[in-house]
């Protein structure tokens, strides 16, 4: 896949539902998502009544909490009503990690699911009944929002999910589905804390950072660590003019026919089924290069024995008093430190007297993301937080000269926003408020952080036909209305009575030995006739159909109309039954539909006009 331009603005923050926002940016335009979404907690936080104190410490000043409600204004927020209504959270607004099924969770997002990601869709379907409804709506949330990840991200681009012990097992599942078990990198365990005492169990002093990347050719630096204080002065305890040294081998194991196999100075390596090796790449070579230390290194110096000779009369070349076999000074400059594995134990929470604190419980120190950034972002890349409240993200990726851009649901994100990148001291950067700032403007300057509203998305210039915006955000409100006027279950009952429980894809049906059919949903998938990807933006009864398990996740990852896949399964000589003749025809199916969607909704109380039919 082709990489994109960036058609966000470079340090713009969003203050969005981040599905809309991530709906909107283009395809393969990102090189790393790094995000610390809700834990599924089933907590409350923030403001206990309007009498207690601001959840930010310290707390708001006068003109801060001004600036709040001026900045909303000219979005035309000015209420929280109206905040419910743009997708966004009103600033005073506890934070809520509540997550329920009834209010947060949308049909039409479980039919798209079932419909594209049949695994997901299981998956979610599992989590409900093991862990209950709760962690089923969070999985159904957060999996909506990791699609659109994932098509953002450049294909050498990188994820990084934040979580814990709540939802972390069950988001590493999401995670596999949706960017595949192969591209699973890490599963970082961060030490947060060192003190914590739990009365009935280990104290829990950790949380978890899920690693994934979008391809196996994803952007990698290694990074380092120092050695450890001790270690050094037990493993390079020697010192001479160029530095402190350790003795390091020359030879590596196995015997060779060519020149690294024969004696040198009166040592045989093959003695010892060994073989001579020296630097010729990386470490110790580009120490060589760097200090100069050997002319012409390593270009000029083409054969083993050529290479000893040098190391030697540069007196990088130790003879031990007691053997035989030489060995190479490995200096300590020469090392990068100590390769980082996937346990961080040296970066400790925030303080409460930290530079860095907002007052929020849950933020996380600038060095993690920095070291995030350092190892799985290109210099030029752009970096994106789509829950980005705290701005730990975007000062860590402005530190290090990268693009970013950022989102969040509350408007309080942008006084952290101008709080954190004055503490951090960063000369280029300025704040201005919106009126100081148009569109031209930002294109032009793109060392000023600007600020946009929900009705102030990126336009999509990439793909030919726009992808229309999400519902809004999960509101009580607005959820009530169901995506159909049938329940899936009911549907999927109707709809198999039409065909004699025969799947309308290829025949098959549940049968007794005797070849009895037995009248039963089980094995059954209910999909879309019409694929939602293609015409088929109905989700009622009347572009439903059931399918066989195996054939539905065919189907679905072929977005194919139903009668056109009939017609594969029939070339391809699959049929349940003798020809196609022989399944229900599908506009008789959608004529009986129709009515079944009548009767539903006239018991209702009300009949509406029926959505138009495709003919099949």
């Amino acid at each position: 896949m082709t990489d994109n331009p960036l058609n966000a603005a470079n340090r713009g923050v969003y203050i969005s539902d981040n599905l809309p926002f991530l709906k909107n940016l283009n395809d393969s335009c990102i090189d790393l998502v790094c995000i610390d979404p809700p834990f599924a907690k089933n907590e409350t936080f923030g403001r206990k009544n309007d009498q207690a104190p601001d959840p930010l410490k310290p707390e708001l000043t006068p003109e801060e909490r001004a600036t709040e409600l001026a900045l909303l204004g000219r979005w035309g927020i000015n209420n929280p009503d109206e905040a419910n209504k743009a997708g966004i959270d009103w600033p005073e607004t506890r934070y809520k990690d509540f997550w329920s099924w009834e209010t947060d969770v949308h049909e039409s997002w479980l039919s798209d699911i079932e419909a594209d990601y049949p695994a997901v869709h299981a998956l979610i379907e599992a989590t409900r009944m093991v862990h209950g409804e709760s962690t089923a709506a969070y999985l159904c949330y957060m999996a909506v929002r990791l699609f659109e990840i994932r098509r953002v991200l450049k294909d050498t681009g990188s994820l990084y999910l934040h979580c814990d012990h709540t939802a972390g097992a069950y988001l590493r599942q999401l995670l596999d589905g949706i960017f595949g078990r192969d591209n699973f990198q890490n599963n970082i365990a961060w030490k947060r804390t060192s003190g914590r005492s739990d009365a009935t169990r280990y104290g829990r002093v950790h949380d978890t950072i899920l690693f994934y990347s979008k391809s196996p050719r994803f952007h990698w630096e290694t990074p380092y660590i120092p050695h450890d204080p001790e270690y050094v002065e037990r493993a390079y305890r020697n010192v001479d003019s160029i530095g402190r040294w350790r003795a390091d081998q020359l030879t590596a194991a196995g015997t060779r026919t060519g020149q690294s196999g024969e004696p040198w100075r009166g040592v045989d390596p093959g003695a010892n089924s060994n073989h001579w090796r020296t630097p010729t790449a990386g470490g110790m070579n580009d120490f060589i290069i760097e200090k100069q230390l050997i002319p012409g290194w390593p270009e000029g110096y083409p054969t083993v024995h050529e290479r000893l000779d040098a190391l030697d009369k540069a007196g990088l070349i130790y003879w031990p008093p007691k053997g035989k076999i030489p060995c190479l000074k490995r200096y300590l400059e020469s090392t990068k430190g100590v390769a980082l594995d996937d346990i961080f134990t040296d970066i400790k929470r925030l303080e409460a007297s930290s530079v860095e604190k907002t007052g929020y419980p849950t933020q996380k120190p600038v060095a993690l993301a920095e070291r995030i950034i350092k190892a799985s972002c290109p210099e030029g890349g752009v970096v994106l937080d789509c829950f980005a409240g705290c701005a730990y993200v975007a000062v860590a990726a402005e530190r290090l000269g990268r693009d970013w851009v950022a989102c969040d649901i509350n408007a309080r994100s942008w006084t952290v926003f101008k709080r954190q990148f004055n503490k951090s001291q960063l000369i280029l950067l300025q704040c201005l408020e919106p009126m100081a700032v148009n569109n031209q403007q930002m294109n032009l300057l793109g060392n000023i952080v600007t600020v946009h509203g929900p009705n102030q998305l990126p336009q999509d210039t990439i793909r030919t036909v726009t992808t229309p915006n999400p519902l809004p955000p999960p509101k009580p409100p607005i959820w009530k209305e169901p995506a159909s006027d049938i329940p899936r279950d009911e549907m999927l009952r109707h709809l198999l009575e039409l065909s004699g429980y025969q799947a309308w894809c290829c025949g098959f049906a549940n049968r007794m030995p005797d070849g009895t059919i037995i009248k039963t949903t089980r094995n059954f998938h209910l999909d879309h006739m019409d694929p939602v990807s293609r015409e088929g933006s109905s989700h009622q009864i009347t572009n439903r159909a059931p399918l066989c398990m195996e054939h539905n996740i065919r189907k679905s990852n072929q977005r194919l109309h139903l009668a056109e896949y009939r017609q594969q399964i029939a070339n391809a000589g699959e049929l349940m039954v003798h020809d196609l003749s022989k399944l229900i025809n599908l506009s008789y199916a959608r004529h009986e539909a129709e009515n079944l969607l009548t009767q539903a909704r006239m018991a209702k109380g009300f009949q509406s006009r029926l959505p138009s039919s495709r003919s099949s």
